[in-house]
C-alpha cells in the first residue's frame, strides 16, 4: 500500500511540482525549485530503496509531506495548511492513531510557533494587534478540523482493519473449509472407485421394512458381474431377490429378523443368478444410522464363496466318504453307529449291523484288472443303496467290504432277527445277479454277517466285530451264506437257506406239481378251479406253501416258478377242454412275476404253445400289486384283458382295499379271503364284512368267490347273500388233475347211468 502511494506521490508530484517550478523560475522563487526538486527526489529514492523498513519509509514520507508544508507557510502561507493537514491522515493510514495524534501536536506547535515567531501571513485579518491570539485561533481550528479528519480516518482504517481481518479470518477459514471439503471429495472419489472396483458385492438398502422391503438404493459392479443383473434390474428390488427353491427358509427368516430389530447379522446361504444359476453368497449386513442414531439405510457385504463351500465339501467328502463309491467310509460310519447304538438303547428297538464281502472279489481284481474291479464294487455300491431305506446306511469301509446299518427293524428280538435276515436275504440275492461291466458279464456272490444292536454293555467297536466275526463264519461255511452273531438265530437262518437252495432244485428235479380246487355255485355244480402249487421234496416230503411261497417271493424264485406255473395251467387247460370241462382256470400270478417287462410276451407265448386262449384263464392278484405304478399296472392289465384274460382280487379286505382301483381296473371278480369265510355266521364283524364285499361287488358288478366254506352253515350264508360261487373242503379238496378229471368222468357216467 505504502509503495501505490509513494508512486502515485511521485507521480502527481512531478506533474504539480513541473508547472510550480517552471513559476517559481519566472518569479526568480528560487528556493521552491530547490524544494521541489529535493522533494521529488527523495520521493523517487523512497521509492526505489526497498531494503528500507515500512516504518522508516512511512516516516520519512511524512517527514517529506511536513516540510513541504512548513516551508509553504514560509513561502506561500495559506497553502501550507493543506500539506500539514495531510501528515496526520496519513499517519493514521500508514502508522495508526497513536502516530497521527503525534503529528497533530506537531503540527499544533509547528504552526503556533512558527506562525507566531515568524509572523506569518495567513490571510486571516482579525487580532492584527494581538498576533499570538491569532495564532491560537488559527491552530486551534486548523487543529480541531484536522483532527476530526484524521481521526475519522483512523477509526474508519480501524474498523476497515478489523474488517479486513474478519474477512481474512472468513477467507482463511473458507480456504481450509475448501480445502477439506476437497479433501473430503477426494475420499468421496477414492471410496466410490474402491466401493465400484471390490470384488466383493455391495448394496445399500433404505430402512423401509413394509412393502416387500428393504428396498435396493445401490449395488456395484461386482453385483453385476456376480449375479448378471444390472443396475436399473436391481434399485428398487430388495435382497430376496437373490433367493431361490435351494436357500435356505431358515436362513432367510434369520436375516429379516435381525434387520427388523436393527441389528448386524452375517449368514451364508444359497443364491441365484439371473440366469438362476446356485451359487453359494457369504452376507454381512449392517444397519447404517444417522448423528440422532436413528437407522436410515442398510449396507450388505458379499461375497461369492462356491469355491471355499466346494472345497470344503471335497474336505468333508475326503474325510467322511469314500472317494471311489461316494459311500460314507470307516469313520463317519463309526459316528452313525454310536448314534445309532445310543437311540437303540434308549428306545429298546433293535438294530442291525451287516458286514458284507465279496466273494472271489480278488479273482476278478487279477484276472481283469483294478478298473474292472473299482466298476464292480461301484456297481455294488448303486445295488445296495437301491435296496435300502434313506434311514439306513451303506458304507464302504475298504476293499471289497461294505457294512451296512439298518434302523429301529423292532422291540422285539426274535422279529427284529427275522426282519434282518429278510434285509440280508435281500443283498445276497441281488448282489448274486450278474454284472455287466463293458460289456462283459461277470458274477459274485457275498458273505454277510449279521449282528443285531443294543446288548448290554455294548459299544460300536463291538458291533463291527461281532458283524465281522459273523461273516467269517459265513464264509467258512462255503461263501454265499448269511451268518448270524447270534447263536439261536444262525440255526433258523441256516435252515432257510437250506430250503431256499432245495426249493430252487425242487424245479429242475420235478418236485414241483399243480393241484386243482373246484368252484361251486349254489347248486354244488363245478363252475371254475384254481390251480394250486404244492411241493413234494424228496428229503422234506410234502413242504407247506404257507413256507416255500413266502421264502420263493423274499429270493425272487417266484418269477421262475410263476412261469412254470403259466405253462402248466395252459397245459391244464388244453387237457380240460379235451375232456370237454368248459370253466375257467384261476391261477396266482405275484406282482414281481407281473411287473417283469416280459410278461405279457411270456403269456402269449404260453397260449399259443398250448393252443388255448386267454378268455378261460382268470389271473389271481393281491391288492399290493396296485401300491406302486397303478398307471403302468392299468396298462399292461389292459393288454391282458384284449387276450381274453380275466383278474381276479385274490384275499381280498386284507390288504390295501382301496375302492379307487376298483373302479379303474379292469376286474372280473372278488375273492374273499378265508379269514372272514371262517367267521360267517357266527361272528357278527365277519358277517357284517362278508355281507359288505357281497353288496360292494354287485354295485361294481363284479363276480364273487368265498373261499374257506368248510362248513353248511357257511355255504348257507353265502348262498342266501347271493355269492356267485364257493371253494372249500366243504365241496372239494385240491386234488392233482389227472384224478380230479378221472373223478369228474366217473361222476359224470354214473350220472348218465
Amino acid at each position: 500500500m505504502l509503495n501505490a502511494i509513494l508512486s502515485v506521490a511521485l507521480v502527481l508530484g512531478t506533474l504539480t511540482a513541473i508547472p510550480s517550478v517552471l513559476m517559481a523560475i519566472r518569479d526568480r522563487l528560487y528556493s521552491i525549485v530547490v524544494i521541489d526538486v529535493l522533494a521529488i527526489t527523495w520521493l523517487l529514492i523512497l521509492w526505489r530503496w526497498r531494503a528500507l523498513s515500512f516504518t522508516a519509509k512511512s516516516w520519512n514520507f511524512l517527514l517529506i509531506v511536513y516540510g513541504v508544508g512548513v516551508f509553504f507557510l514560509f513561502k506561500v502561507g495559506p497553502v501550507s495548511q493543506i500539506y500539514l493537514m495531510a501528515v496526520p491522515v496519513l499517519a493514521a493510514l500508514l502508522l495508526g492513531l497513536r502516530s497521527a495524534v503525534f503529528v497533530l501536536v506537531l503540527n499544533a506547535v509547528t504552526l503556533i510557533s512558527v506562525g507566531y515567531a515568524f509572523d506569518i501571513d495567513l490571510q486571516f485579518d482579525r487580532y492584527h494587534d494581538q498576533p499570538f491570539l491569532r495564532w491560537i485561533i488559527i491552530t486551534l481550528n486548523f487543529t480541531f478540523i484536522s483532527s476530526v479528519i484524521t481521526v475519522s480516518c483512523a477509526v474508519l482504517l480501524r474498523r476497515l482493519e478489523e474488517s479486513l481481518r474478519k474477512q481474512m479470518q472468513i477467507s482463511v477459514s473458507l480456504q481450509e473449509e475448501q480445502s477439506s471439503l476437497r479433501i473430503a471429495n477426494e475420499e468421496l472419489r477414492l471410496i466410490s472407485a474402491a466401493v465400484e472396483n471390490l470384488n466383493d458385492m455391495v448394496m445399500i438398502t433404505d430402512n423401509n421394512l413394509q412393502d416387500n422391503g428393504p428396498h435396493l438404493v445401490f449395488v456395484n459392479k461386482a453385483f453385476e458381474r456376480s449375479t448378471g443383473y444390472s443396475r436399473a434390474e436391481a434399485i428398487g428390488n430388495n435382497l430376496e431377490m437373490l433367493y431361490g427353491p435351494s436357500s435356505d427358509i431358515h436362513e432367510i427368516h434369520r436375516i429379516r429378523s435381525a434387520m427388523s430389530t436393527r441389528h448386524a447379522i452375517r449368514s451364508e446361504i444359497i443364491s441365484y443368478t439371473k440366469s438362476k444359476e446356485e451359487f453359494w453368497l457369504e452376507i454381512d449386513i449392517r444397519p447404517i444410522n444417522n448423528q440422532q442414531g436413528q437407522c436410515t439405510h442398510y449396507v450388505a457385504i458379499e461375497r461369492d464363496i462356491t469355491d471355499r463351500k466346494k472345497a470344503e465339501l471335497d474336505i468333508y467328502r475326503l474325510a467322511f466318504f469314500d472317494v471311489l463309491t461316494g459311500l460314507p467310509n470307516r469313520r463317519l460310519l463309526r459316528d452313525r453307529m454310536s448314534v445309532q447304538l445310543a437311540n437303540a438303547q434308549r428306545t429298546g428297538n433293535f438294530s442291525a449291523v451287516l458286514f458284507i464281502d465279496l466273494d472271489h472279489f480278488k479273482t476278478i481284481n487279477d484276472a481283469r484288472g483294478h478298473a474292472t474291479g473299482d466298476m464292480l464294487l461301484v456297481e455294488v455300491a448303486n445295488r445296495l443303496s437301491q435296496l435300502l431305506r434313506e434311514v439306513d446306511t451303506v458304507a464302504r469301509i475298504g476293499g471289497d467290504e461294505f457294512v451296512v446299518l439298518v434302523d429301529s427293524l423292532d422291540q422285539h428280538m426274535e422279529i427284529a432277527g427275522k426282519l434282518a435276515l429278510t434285509v440280508a436275504e435281500k443283498i445276497r440275492h441281488a448282489l448274486s445277479q450278474d454284472f455287466v461291466i463293458n460289456g462283459q458279464i461277470y458274477n459274485s456272490s457275498c458273505s454277510i454277517g449279521v449282528s443285531l444292536m443294543p446288548k448290554l454293555g455294548q459299544k460300536a467297536d463291538d458291533l463291527m466285530r461281532e458283524s465281522d466275526t459273523a461273516m467269517y463264519r459265513a464264509k467258512s461255511a462255503g461263501r454265499n451264506q448269511i451268518a448270524f452273531f447270534e447263536g439261536d438265530m444262525q440255526i433258523e437262518v441256516e435252515q432257510r437257506l437250506t430250503l431256499e437252495r432245495d426249493l430252487a432244485k425242487a424245479l429242475e428235479q420235478h418236485e414241483l406239481q399243480m393241484v386243482m380246487q373246484a368252484q361251486v355255485n349254489n347248486l354244488g355244480e363245478a363252475v371254475g378251479a384254481e390251480l394250486l402249487m404244492r411241493w413234494h421234496s424228496k428229503e422234506r416230503g410234502m413242504v407247506s406253501p404257507a413256507l416255500f411261497i413266502p421264502l420263493a417271493e423274499e429270493s425272487g424264485l417266484i418269477v421262475k416258478m410263476g412261469d412254470w406255473v403259466l405253462l402248466e395251467a395252459c397245459a391244464i387247460l388244453k387237457r380240460l377242454r379235451r375232456e370237454g370241462h368248459q370253466f375257467p382256470l384261476s391261477i396266482n400270478v405275484s406282482p414281481k412275476q407281473f411287473r417283469q417287462k416280459d410278461f405279457v410276451d411270456k403269456v402269449i407265448a404260453a397260449l399259443e404253445t398250448q393252443g388255448v386262449g386267454g378268455e378261460n384263464l382268470i389271473f389271481e392278484v393281491t391288492e399290493g400289486l396296485f401300491i406302486d405304478n397303478l398307471q403302468e399296472t392299468i396298462s399292461r392289465m389292459s393288454k391282458l384283458a384284449g387276450l381274453g384274460i380275466r383278474f381276479s382280487i385274490d384275499d381280498f379286505g386284507t390288504g390295501y382295499s382301496s375302492l379307487n382301483y376298483l373302479k379303474r381296473l379292469p376286474l372280473y371278480e372278488l375273492k374273499i379271503d378265508k379269514s372272514f369265510v371262517q367267521d360267517v355266521p357266527g361272528d357278527a364283524n365277519g358277517t357284517a364284512i362278508v355281507g359288505s364285499i357281497l353288496s360292494m361287488a354287485k354295485q361294481f358288478g363284479l363276480k364273487v368267490v368265498a373261499e374257506g366254506v368248510e362248513t353248511e352253515e357257511q355255504a348257507s350264508y353265502l348262498i342266501t347273500n347271493n355269492c356267485d360261487s364257493m371253494q372249500g373242503f366243504l365241496y372239494s379238496r385240491p386234488t392233482a388233475p389227472d384224478i380230479w378229471m378221472a373223478n369228474h368222468a366217473q361222476e359224470k357216467k354214473q350220472l348218465q347211468a
